[in-house]
């Protein structure tokens, strides 16, 4: 590993500052013979040996860059003489999960959460309003020029639905097409221990699936929706912007709305459900103050109710709903989350080692008396210490299961020190 990059994955991994590498780096540049910079950092004492050892034993995964073109000629052939389904056909057959079309760009994918640029030249504006402009009818070109962006959901033939948002920018019109898998992944594929499982067993409450765009939250919560449907007589009512997974009805009764197709706000759609005799009600995301607090009042009137957030630790999810709300209100939502909050599953998905597909680390609060004390207290910050003592319960740390893939060799240490909270304890791992 050549020096400046040695120094650039140690301040990465927050193991040395930028003055200590300053500094090393100025005395690696009096020496009249040349030293590396790992030993420098050795002799002023600022890193160990066995940290050394790790960083530079580190294999890199051999990602897909974008300079790197899938295909060959015969690609660049069929996308230049074909249309946007020429392109979508190509997405799936690559496993990408996003397509992307920008005036000004070429076209790009994303494969195992790596761009990669496909085969031909950048998009001219015509090209690219021409590609676009065919998924759309009159009315949503209309759509798209009134509001400058347009959500929908597309479904081709023999290809597949897609999740598309097209918007305008500097350069001209830009479209991002999500591939949505064609079956629902069964819970066993998942990668989530039991404890999420048994989560289907409870009658209200509510259950959070947390995590970034693209960790997978639609695709936990569409396996626990498919677990109660072929398991439970129950109805269940979707509340999503846009649709994804269909689902067909089997044991459970399920009704999917779509926000601003069915009903104008996911606060709404919330309020007319509970008039709707649901057991389960699934919110595709709890974005404002008003869906939480209706999404509460239903979890505590004998609803099961699942939502998502974008929150990456289990702890700092409970301090996100809290927070949406005044100081005035804030210690009756504590209570309201202590007595109707049943789980927070958290989710990352993580490039594998050998740089095909990626693994699933995820943390997991299972409510007990002991966190629902420290939600009503006001002592949020002491819950990832419960979980720690928890495990016997089903609970489990992000910074555990990274510990746990690294072992197993399925991601690399520099992967996991990336999303760790506590990076110093993954160094004994080499």
């Amino acid at each position: 590993m050549e020096p400046v990059l040695l120094g650039q994955a140690l301040l990465n991994l927050n193991l040395i500052t930028e003055t200590q590498l300053e500094r090393c780096v100025e005395i690696q540049e009096q020496l009249a013979m040349v030293k590396p910079l790992g030993e420098i950092l050795l002799e002023q004492g600022i890193i160990d040996e066995k940290t050394l050892a790790t960083i530079l034993t580190i294999q890199k995964r051999r990602d897909l860059s974008r300079t790197k073109r899938p295909g060959g000629g015969d690609l660049e052939a069929r996308l230049r003489g074909g249309g946007l389904n020429e392109y979508l056909k190509v997405c799936r057959e690559l496993d990408a999960s996003d397509l992307y079309l920008t005036t000004g760009m070429k076209p790009t994918v994303r494969v195992h959460g790596n761009l990669v640029d496909l085969p031909g030249e950048s998009l001219t504006f015509d090209k690219s309003q021409a590609l676009i402009f065919s998924l759309l009818n009159e009315e949503q070109v209309k759509q798209y020029y009134r509001e400058k962006f347009i959500d929908l959901n597309i479904t081709i033939a023999g290809i597949g639905r897609f999740r598309t948002n097209i918007f305008r920018h500097f350069k001209g019109i830009g479209a991002v097409l999500r591939a949505i898998p064609a079956e629902i992944v069964p819970f066993n594929r998942l990668g989530l221990p039991k404890s999420v499982k048994d989560l289907v067993r409870f009658r209200q409450g509510l259950v959070l699936v947390t995590g970034s765009t693209g960790s997978g939250k639609t695709t936990t919560l569409a396996a626990l929706v498919d677990l109660i449907n072929k398991t439970y007589p129950l109805h269940i009512v979707t509340l999503e912007d846009p649709i994804e997974v269909i689902f067909k009805s089997e044991k459970s009764l399920i009704t999917q709305r779509e926000i601003n197709k069915h009903s104008d706000t996911f606060d709404t759609a919330l309020k007319a459900a509970l008039r709707e005799d649901p057991d389960v009600i699934v919110v595709g995301e709890l974005r404002d103050p008003e869906t939480v607090a209706t999404a509460l009042t239903a979890a505590e009137t004998g609803h099961l109710v699942f939502g998502t957030l974008h929150t990456r630790s289990a702890h700092s999810t409970i301090l996100r709903l809290i927070d949406q709300f005044p100081a005035q209100k804030q210690a009756q939502v504590r209570t309201m989350l202590a007595s109707s909050l049943r789980a927070v599953i958290c989710q990352e998905l993580v490039p594998n080692l050998d740089g095909k597909g990626r693994s699933l680390a995820h943390e997991v609060l299972i409510v007990n008396p002991a966190i629902a004390n420290h939600i009503r207290e006001q002592r949020v910050w002491q819950i990832p210490m419960v979980m720690q003592m928890g495990r016997n319960q089903g609970m489990v740390l992000m910074d555990d299961t990274l510990q746990e893939l690294v072992r197993k060799q399925q991601i690399t240490l520099e992967e996991a020190l990336s999303r760790a909270t506590d990076k110093h304890k993954f160094v004994p791992i080499a």
